[in-house]
């Protein structure tokens, strides 16, 4: 099997360690504090988590960990934190996303505490839910954490009621993937019925910095238009920037369904991301159904700032609003697909640019959608926006006509990106 580009995709097999984009590594995150259990076993592992306190720090050293039953953490401030150099070296694995025998790992992490942080390890192979929070759960932080091959969501936030939910979650520097594809069997609602980033009802969540890949269902699938990051329900402020999503059905939604009261989702931000699907992903049927790459539909408020999306001719459209949406904002995208409206939706635009193609970016098939040199049309281009004072590698944008459109502000030479060739290094553990 050839390994998807850019090292950041490791397969983790089994005495195999890879470097794991966009985790961090683990001298660059804050460091636990408190009481703190050290384990290097599952069984380990399970009298921690029975017999947690307030304020503990599970410490968990390289390896591989196969789940006996979902690990439920159920006290607050705890964290959860891998001792490896990355997030490649501490795997918490399931017994297979299309396992109906799951042998009691229906979920990989279920919480319903506050405060709980999860840090520099790998769930994978888990039945439905990588990690899912209910009812209880406040401000979680998921950071530098893969996440692979999960049979429904991977991160689950659970509402208590309409607009009533798991509020301030952070999820940053983190990899959400399929090897192979999505699961292939029914899980309750459907073949093809998942998501990257569930959220019902919570507000202000922060998603930024994190990696979307093989999102993309086959056309037998019931479910054909699965968000990577969906905040419905209720949801309302939240913060999408920086994330890069490679082959996915939908990217970024912000509300789903039409409400005769209130809201989907209210006010937010989506800036900076980079949206790419190969060409000839989607079959002609797919597109003539399709709609956007980013949706905002029945989230009034909101801001569209700054992204940059190279459907590949697989969509309709690259940004889409619906229901409504009124005093939504959409400035300064880079596209290759026109910015519609359906059902009332409306929106107010500035420096949008649909005349995107793959020879503008440094490397599309990896994602890199920064800009090449040679991009003269999408540079010095546009006004200065407050709803992206910085671009996605942290750079600041200032000035009228001034600022290139899109994720990235060409500086001169593009941040190196990991190498697309990678070599699988045995690991000692």
């Amino acid at each position: 099997m050839k390994l998807p580009v850019c090292g950041f995709l490791a397969l983790l097999i089994p005495g195999l360690a890879l470097a794991m984009e966009p985790c961090l590594q683990r001298d660059s995150l804050p460091q636990p504090s408190g009481p703190i259990i050290e384990v290097a076993s599952t069984s380990e592992l399970n009298s921690a988590v029975a017999n947690l306190s307030p304020g503990d720090t599970i410490r968990l050293q390289p390896g591989t960990y196969p789940l006996s039953s979902t690990l439920y953490l159920r006290k607050n401030n705890v964290t959860l934190f891998g001792a490896g150099e990355d997030c490649g070296d501490v795997v918490l694995s399931g017994n297979g996303m299309d396992n109906a025998n799951h042998g009691n790992v229906v979920h990989g992490i279920w919480s319903d505490a506050q405060n709980l942080t999860i840090m520099n390890l790998t769930i994978r192979d888990i039945y439905e839910h990588g990690i899912v929070f209910n009812s209880g759960a406040q401000a979680p932080l998921i950071s530098s954490v893969a996440i692979i091959n999960t049979g429904t969501q991977f991160i689950k936030a659970n509402p208590t009621g309409y607009s009533v939910g798991v509020d301030d979650g952070v999820v940053e520097n983190s990899l959400f993937w399929y090897d192979n594809g999505p699961a292939k069997t029914d899980h309750g609602a459907g073949v093809g019925y998942f998501n990257g980033i569930d959220v019902h009802g919570g507000s202000n969540w922060r998603i930024s910095n994190n990696r979307f890949e093989n999102f993309h269902t086959p056309d037998s699938a019931v479910n054909l238009w699965n968000p990577a990051i969906l905040m419905w329900n209720g949801a309302s402020n939240t913060i999408a920037e920086n994330n890069v999503f490679i082959d996915v059905d939908r990217a970024i939604a912000f509300g789903l369904v039409d409400r005769s009261e209130g809201f989907d989702h209210q006010g937010g931000i989506i800036r900076n991301n980079m949206i790419y699907n190969r060409p000839g992903l989607f079959s002609a049927n797919r597109k003539y159904n399709s709609d956007a790459a980013i949706l905002v539909w029945n989230s009034p408020n909101t801001a569209v700032a700054h992204n940059t999306i190279l459907t590949s001719g697989n969509l309709n459209k690259s940004i889409e609003m619906r229901f409504n949406s009124s005093g939504t904002t959409v400035v300064n995208n880079l596209l290759d697909a026109p910015i519609g409206v359906r059902n009332g939706g409306t929106y107010n635009e500035a420096g949008n640019f649909d005349g995107a193609d793959a020879a503008m970016f440094v490397d599309p098939q990896s994602g890199n959608l920064r800009l090449k040199e040679g991009a003269q049309e999408a540079r010095d281009r546009v006004d200065y926006s407050s709803y992206a004072p910085e671009d996605i590698d942290g750079t600041s944008r200032s000035g009228n006509n001034n600022v290139d459109v899109g994720a990235h502000e060409f500086v001169g030479t593009a941040p190196p990106m990991p190498p697309s060739d990678v070599r699988a290094i045995e690991s000692n553990g």
